[in-house]
């Protein structure tokens, strides 16, 4: 029972913490991350069997990237004869 206490007890101190940083992920976090796994498969830190998993998460990325960048142009182009 004392352990369970105690989980309860850090779950509520570090409840706080996390209301008051709000974690933000952008586009560029998004773009290292597929860096690293670029890098990684690369140099071989993925086994063979891994190998469609993390080429499959690295695709999601790339596809979502792509889209976010596609829809930024098309926002860009959008407001540019507005401003003229």
């Amino acid at each position: 029972m004392s352990e369970e206490q105690n989980i309860e007890t850090v779950e509520a101190t570090e409840a706080p913490a996390q209301e008051e940083e709000a974690v933000q992920l952008g586009v560029a976090d998004l773009q290292n991350a597929a860096q690293v796994i670029d890098a990684a498969v690369s140099r071989g830190a993925f086994r063979a069997n891994e190998a469609a998993q993390v080429g499959a998460v690295y695709n999601k990325l790339e596809a979502f990237i792509k889209s976010v960048a596609d829809a930024q142009k098309a926002q860009e182009n959008a407001e540019a004869p507005a401003s003229e």
